[in-house]
């Protein structure tokens, strides 16, 4: 009798434990963390051709550190730097040493990046460089130079020692804000444009 009531206890509980909620299975460990610091400086640190992308991201930030996102713009700043990254990348794959003048690849003091604004421009333009030079795709259509406008002026560049010689208008991004007008752009608002050899 004792033996008939233990199997029916026994019945009862293996069925009681089918129809009762059954505690979650163990959380899978989580992946181990990627350092995005040691990622960024191992993209950084390729070559193009004789700048690093690092390199790249330095000129990008001492040529648009005072533009910020316009109200107007079609495109954003971040976008932008992109744009001119991948101008100076194909200029130095193109023409090495000879490439386009830009501003030198200098990093910024300390004192600089203390300065919050600064910082963000500088962040900006080294993620520039580095999607830039990770991308499948140019939206510049291989342009090697750039330069920045004071209006929505979408004619090719001409140069003056050459008038046969000119560039074809390739992108036109803004207008931006511009908070330096004491150098090449003396105007609140700038374009950003893009050409290549015709």
């Amino acid at each position: 009798m004792a033996n008939s009531t233990a199997l029916s206890q026994s019945w009862s509980d293996r069925a009681l434990d089918r129809i009762k909620p059954q505690p979650p299975a163990p959380a899978r460990p989580a992946p181990p963390p990627v350092d995005q610091s040691a990622w960024e400086k191992s993209v950084e640190a390729h070559k193009v051709n004789t700048l690093t992308v690092r390199d790249v991201g330095r000129i990008v930030f001492h040529e648009t550190q005072s533009f910020t996102n316009g109200d107007s713009a079609n495109d954003t700043i971040d976008a932008a730097r992109e744009k001119v990254a991948h101008t100076i990348m194909n200029g130095d794959q193109q023409l090495g040493r000879h490439r386009p003048a830009t501003a030198h690849p200098d990093e910024p003091s300390a004192k600089a990046l203390k300065d919050p604004k600064t910082k963000a421009a500088y962040k900006s333009s080294l993620n520039a460089a580095r999607e830039a030079y990770l991308s499948a795709t140019d939206p510049t259509h291989g342009a090697t130079h750039f330069k920045f406008m004071t209006t929505a002026d979408r004619s090719d560049q001409k140069f003056n020692h050459n008038s046969l010689k000119k560039n074809a208008l390739k992108r036109q991004s803004g207008p931006f804000n511009n908070s330096y007008l004491k150098g090449g752009v003396p105007s609140h608002h700038v374009y950003v444009n893009t050409y290549a050899p015709d």
